[in-house]
């Protein structure tokens, strides 16, 4: 459901329904659902039929379910669960001070703009 500016209610859903058989504007001569129509209006191939005859001639537009990932080298892996792991050293973590930074404000000129200074007032 959908409200209009007004206030009104519009089932879009039920809009979309109730004319997926109007002819549709242009020179395509289809119905809004995209089915090909003759001169008289009626439907001479469904969406579905011309999906299906454009599949069947042209066999590589076919959608394949591929795998993303890279291919595994079973040889390889089979070699790394024998190799045993060894750890690396951690070195020690050193704290950096941290430098401190100057307190700054805004400070609007007479022209309007504004520039950042250093706070010196504490």
């Amino acid at each position: 459901m959908k409200k209009t500016n007004k206030g009104n209610q519009i089932d879009m859903g039920q809009l979309i329904l109730s004319n997926e058989t109007t002819v549709a504007v242009g020179n395509m001569k289809v119905n809004a659902r995209g089915d090909q129509l003759d001169e008289n209006g009626n439907i001479v191939k469904t969406k579905t039929e011309q999906a299906q005859a454009y599949y069947q001639s042209n066999p590589k537009a076919a959608v394949k379910t591929v795998s993303i990932k890279d291919a595994v080298d079973v040889s390889a892996t089979k070699t790394m669960e024998q190799t045993p792991v060894q750890e690396k050293a951690k070195a020690p973590k050193t704290a950096k001070p941290k430098a401190k930074q100057p307190k700054m404000k805004e400070v609007e000129l007479p022209n309007g703009d504004i520039e950042l200074v250093e706070d010196t007032e504490e």
